[in-house]
């Protein structure tokens, strides 16, 4: 039996299922919810001032979360110049209302 959550978890729909976010898809979307449309070394640089970011720490982890939550329409992912820069959509910020 699961039991009862006051506030449950938010999902997002994946091949295998519904799952909830880890905390490097919350840290990024928090990241960008603090300071929008930023390059990959601006996201880095944001999450050292976040405890759930504790485990971000190169540019392929930023790369790859980022790539997860905007295959799932929450932040969107540009290419300018030789940097990604990542901001979030109207879907990502519903979701950081359940975080």
């Amino acid at each position: 039996m699961i039991p009862f959550q006051k506030n449950p978890l938010p999902l997002i729909e994946t091949l295998a299922g519904k799952r909830p976010l880890t905390d490097l898809e919350k840290c990024m979307l928090l990241i960008l919810e603090t300071e929008n449309n930023i390059s990959s070394q601006r996201v880095l640089k944001l999450a050292k001032k976040f405890k759930i970011c504790a485990a971000c720490s190169d540019r392929s982890e930023v790369f790859s979360t980022g790539e997860k939550l905007s295959k799932k329409y929450l932040i969107k992912r540009e290419f300018k110049g030789k940097e990604y820069f990542w901001s979030l959509t109207k879907k990502g910020k519903s979701y950081l209302k359940e975080i």
